[in-house]
C-alpha cells in the first residue's frame, strides 16, 4: 500500500510528536538539540512539527544526538503510538527486534516463504506475553524493595536503644 501525501504528512506528524516526547525526556531544548543535530533550530522546529516529508537523515541524526532507537521513531506512525520511542529509547527495542530479524533471515534464507503466518503471530504473542509478565515481576520486586526501604529496620537485639 502506498503513503498519500496526506498519510506521508500525518507520518511526519506522528513522527515529530514522538522525537519532542523521547527529547523532553532527555530533558533537552529544542535549540541544544537542533545544534547538536547541525540544523537551524527553525528546520529542527519543522522537523518536530512535521513539517513536510519524513527525513529519515533527520531521524537517525536525531537519535544518535539523544540516544534514541531510530527505527522505534519511523514505527510509531504504523502503531499510532508517539510515546513508543520514548518508552524504548534506552532498551532498543526496534532495533533490537531488527536486528534479530536480520540475523532469522540470514540463517533461514528462501525457507521463509514457508512460515505460517498463525505460528508468527503465536510466537510473538507468547515472546510479549513473557516480556509483560518479567516487567510485572520487575515491578512487583521495585516495590517491594521502597517498602522495605520505608520501613524502619528491625533492631538487631531485644535491648533497648542507648
Amino acid at each position: 500500500m502506498l503513503n498519500t501525501p496526506t498519510d506521508t504528512q500525518t507520518d511526519a506528524r506522528l513522527i515529530g510528536r514522538a522525537a519532542r516526547s523521547v527529547r523532553r525526556a532527555r530533558r533537552l531544548t529544542a535549540r541544544q538539540t537542533a545544534t547538536a543535530m547541525d540544523l537551524p533550530l527553525r528546520t529542527y522546529e519543522y522537523f518536530e512539527a512535521g513539517a513536510g516529508r519524513v527525513n529519515l537523515d533527520h531521524i537517525h541524526r536525531f537519535s544518535s544526538v539523544v540516544d534514541a532507537d531510530p527505527y522505534a521513531l519511523m514505527v510509531s506512525p504504523a502503531l499510532g503510538s508517539t510515546e513508543l520511542a520514548r518508552r524504548t529509547a534506552d532498551s532498543k527495542l526496534m532495533l533490537i527486534f531488527l536486528q534479530a530479524l536480520g540475523e532469522f533471515e540470514r540463517r533461514s534464507g528462501e525457507r521463509m516463504l514457508t512460515l505460517d503466518p498463525r505460528d508468527l503471530i503465536r510466537a510473538f504473542t507468547a515472546t510479549f506475553q513473557d516480556l509483560e509478565a518479567d516487567l510485572h515481576h520487575r515491578l512487583d520486586a521495585t516495590a517491594g524493595l521502597r517498602s522495605a526501604r520505608k520501613d524502619p529496620p528491625a533492631p538487631l537485639s531485644d535491648a533497648p536503644p542507648r
